[in-house]
Formats: C-alpha cells, sequence, structure tokens
C-alpha cells in the first residue's frame, strides 16, 4: 500500500505537470495569434466598412467630411495612427492617436477605388497595436496559475486526509490475502474509528462467511459439472448424427431420382431393341446377325445401368477414412451422376481448376457438400421462368495456404433476406416435398467441423456464387 500511495502522488505529479504544461505553452504560443487575428478582424471589418464612405468623399472633395470620418477610427483603442495617402504618395489625411506607441505596432494597407470610375484613387494606412491582446494574454495565464495552485491545494489536503486510510486499507488486503478456506481466520485487529473503514471491514466479514456458506454448493455443482457436460455433449451428438442420417436421407432421395433419369434413356433402347427383334421374329426376317447387333445393344445400356448403381453405392458407402484427395476428381463424380438431370434441363457446366492443391478428408463427406450446392443450384435455375436452361461454373483456385472452391449459376441469385439464414437447420424456401432444409446446413457443418474451412453465399450479376475455403495445413 506505500507503494501504492507513491504511485498515487507520482502519478498525480505527472497529470498534473502533462496538464499544465502544455496549457501553458499553448497560451503563450498560440494565444496571441489568436487574439492578433480577432483584433485584425475587427479592425478590417471597420476598414470595409468606410472604405465606401471614404472613397465618396473623395470624389466629391469634401475634405471636412473626410477628417470626420477618418477620426471614427479612434473609436477602436488599438488603433494608432491613420493615413490617407493619394496615388502620387502625397498625404491626404494622417492622424496619430494619443495613446500612440509606434514601437511594436502592425500596419495594414487598404486600396480604395473611385465608386463611379473604378479608378485608383489613394491608400489607407492603419497601424494597430496589440497590447489589449497582450493584456487579455496576462489576464488568462495568471488565472490558469491561480487555478493550478487551487487544485494543487485541494489535493494536498485530501492526500494528506486519505493517507491515514490507505495504509488501513493495506492492513485488510494483506488480512485478506492470508485468507483459506476450510481454515479458521484472525481477526482483524484495528483502530481506525472511521465509519467507512468499518464498513470496509463488517463487509469483508459478510464475505468471508458467504464464501464458507457456498463452499459446499460449489463443490456439489462441480461434482455434477462434468455429468451435465458429458450429457449435453451426448444430446447434441445425437442430434448431430440425426441430422446427418436426415441429410443421408434427402441426398439419396435425390440421388434416385438421377438413377430414374440415367435409366430412362437405357431402359428406351433396350425396349426398342426387344421389339425390334420381335418384330422381324413375326415376319421371319430375323437373322443371328440381328440377334448379335440387339444383344450387344441390350448388353451396352445395361452395363450403363449397372455402373449407375455402382456409382450410387459407392456414393453411400459408410467409409469414414480420411485421406488426402484432389477435390476434381469428386467433383466430377457429382456431374457425371447429375449429367442427365442437367441435360434434360438444359445445364451445362464446367470445371476451371486453377489448383492442384489436395486436401485432407473423408471423400464422400465432401462429395455430399458438392451434391448439395450442385442440386440447389440446378433446382434455381430450373425455377427461374427468366430463361431457358442455364450454367454452372465450378472454378478451383489457392489463396495463400488455403483452396478456394466458387461454385456459379445462373439461378437469378439469392434474395439478402434468404442468404442470411440460408445456412440455419431446416430452413428452405422449397415446397416441402422438394426439400427438408437440411442440406445446406449440413455442408456448413461437413466444411466447419470436418475439413476446417467456412462456406459461404454471395451474388453476381447472373445468380449466385457459393464459396468454400479450405485449409491445406493438415496440422
Amino acid at each position: 500500500m506505500h507503494s501504492l500511495i507513491a504511485k498515487f502522488a507520482i502519478f498525480f505529479w505527472l497529470l498534473y505537470i502533462a496538464v499544465t504544461a502544455p496549457m501553458f505553452i499553448f497560451i503563450h504560443t498560440h494565444n496571441s495569434a489568436v487574439l492578433n487575428e480577432e483584433e485584425r478582424s475587427k479592425i478590417r471589418l471597420v476598414t470595409n466598412t468606410l472604405k465606401p464612405i471614404i472613397s465618396t468623399y473623395l470624389s466629391f472633395d469634401q475634405q471636412n467630411l473626410l477628417n470626420e470620418t477618418m477620426h471614427t477610427f479612434f473609436q477602436n483603442p488599438s488603433i494608432t495612427r491613420i493615413s490617407l495617402m493619394d496615388t502620387h504618395k502625397k498625404t491626404l489625411f494622417e492622424q496619430y492617436a494619443p495613446h500612440s506607441k509606434i514601437k511594436g505596432s502592425i500596419t495594414l494597407s487598404e486600396l480604395l477605388k473611385d465608386p463611379i470610375t473604378g479608378e485608383l484613387q489613394a491608400t489607407l494606412y492603419i497601424s494597430y497595436s496589440n497590447t489589449h491582446a497582450q493584456e487579455l494574454q496576462n489576464k488568462l495565464f495568471d488565472q490558469l496559475v491561480l487555478i493550478s495552485l487551487f487544485a494543487l491545494l485541494i489535493f494536498s489536503f485530501t492526500f494528506l486526509y486519505f493517507r491515514k486510510q490507505f495504509f488501513v486499507l493495506s492492513e485488510i488486503s494483506d488480512w485478506m490475502g492470508e485468507y483459506i478456506v476450510d481454515q479458521p481466520t484472525k481477526p482483524f485487529q484495528c483502530d481506525n474509528n472511521n465509519k467507512e473503514i468499518r464498513t470496509i471491514i463488517s463487509s469483508t466479514y459478510k464475505m468471508l462467511g458467504t464464501i464458507d456458506n457456498y463452499k459446499d454448493q460449489m463443490e456439489e455443482i462441480n461434482s455434477k459439472l462434468e455429468q451435465r457436460i458429458e450429457t449435453e455433449m451426448e444430446k447434441r451428438r445425437q442430434k448431430e448424427q440425426l441430422l446427418i442420417h436426415q441429410s443421408r436421407l434427402a441426398a439419396m432421395g435425390e440421388m434416385i431420382e438421377s438413377i430414374a433419369h440415367q435409366w430412362r434413356q437405357p431402359l428406351n433402347v433396350i425396349g426398342l431393341a426387344m421389339s425390334n427383334m420381335e418384330m422381324k421374329r413375326q415376319l421371319g426376317i430375323l437373322n443371328d446377325s440381328e440377334i448379335q447387333n440387339n444383344s450387344d445393344i441390350i448388353t451396352t445400356n445395361l452395363t450403363f445401368m449397372s455402373n449407375t448403381i455402382d456409382d450410387f453405392r459407392n456414393f453411400f458407402n459408410l467409409n469414414k477414412e480420411k485421406i488426402t484427395f484432389k477435390p476434381t476428381q469428386p467433383i466430377n463424380d457429382i456431374f457425371h451422376l447429375l449429367s442427365e438431370q442437367l441435360h434434360y434441363a438444359k445445364i451445362t457446366y464446367a470445371i476451371h481448376n486453377e489448383c492442384s492443391a489436395e486436401i485432407y478428408g473423408v471423400v464422400n463427406e465432401f462429395k455430399q457438400v458438392i451434391l448439395n450446392i450442385i442440386n440447389n443450384a440446378k433446382d434455381a435455375i430450373v425455377a427461374n421462368s427468366n430463361q431457358n436452361g442455364g450454367r454452372i461454373d465450378v472454378v478451383l483456385r489457392c489463396e495463400a495456404n488455403r483452396l478456394i472452391i466458387d461454385i456459379s449459376d445462373t439461378g437469378g441469385g439469392v434474395p439478402s433476406d434468404i442468404s442470411k439464414r440460408i445456412f440455419e437447420p431446416y430452413f428452405t424456401t422449397k415446397f416441402q416435398k422438394q426439400g427438408t432444409g437440411i442440406g445446406l446446413y449440413m455442408s456448413k457443418v461437413i466444411i466447419e467441423q470436418h475439413f476446417e474451412g467456412n462456406i459461404s453465399v454471395s451474388n453476381n450479376v447472373q445468380g449466385a456464387i457459393f464459396t468454400i475455403s479450405l485449409s491445406l495445413d493438415r496440422s
């Protein structure tokens, strides 16, 4: 506490010097200039008022009226001399004030022109002193000194009065520092009868008593805290697993729809090949060559349908192993799965790979994110009645130690009120049968928690841009 008092005193002196010194310097250096400028402005105001009158009297050779007007200037006590000279430097009027002091005076000059012809008539010289400004400055300086001394005196009395109380507070602080829970506390001894100090001591006893009373409750709370945290974490894991399951079911429904589109054309081709063989058999013109040709067509399309099922099974396998992979292959796989739907909707797509970096994570989770975004882009383009078809572009680029994936579409963009909530769970702008509202939410969870990245949405002129930023640092 002794150190605190010393620091407080030093701080006050430094603050006192830091406040008063700049004030004294400011008054000495700047106040005079301000006052002089104010005096100059007053004189110019009077001069601009009297200039037309003086010019008129000069034009009509009214010497008496001119003299009376020139004496008007001396109503300002700062003006020491007034002089009027014509264009040939001949003195037309010159007068000194009775209190004039040539030393230290400042002279202003003003040109007088004939109000009718505009020709130069004479030059008016006005000399004034800054004695008044200096007096104001000295008075202000004296007042500042008195205020500073008064503030210093008040602080000294206050410091001396509270110095004793600070010592008591120091003893209370040391006494409280020795307090240990579960151990008896020695009573605090003090002969200070100050009411505030006694109140502090009484409050300290109550505080220590409250600490002892709540100690058992805190121990009970601490014992239950871990169990409550574990319970909440388990609830959160269950909720996340439920959302993941719902998201995968929603993705499965979209994939089944995609398979239906993929299979429609092969089934038509197979049906035509079978009808062709049946018709030729009935006509009796079916030969081995025709049978072989149609069999090859059927086999090719069945193989395509089988590969589609394999792609579907690979997308939904339960492999959660994290590996290092290039993101372009999963993106190509998703476009391949959705190719028939995109073709049917007249949507073209392109992948622009400007970064060859690899990322680390679960491949199928990354595919699920891409599938959700591509499906949303497709639905937006189809729903946009202002265009026939559209385009989806995927750009992969490197920035510092991150991989940036921009997925843009021509679907018209996302309204600002929707973009703020688009990643919330169960938020959807589609009909209930068309969307669950968890696809983009799970995409955000996967990118942020499993790939240590972030995902955001913005708009350009043609539509929306979903930006995925992934860290390339595996640590």
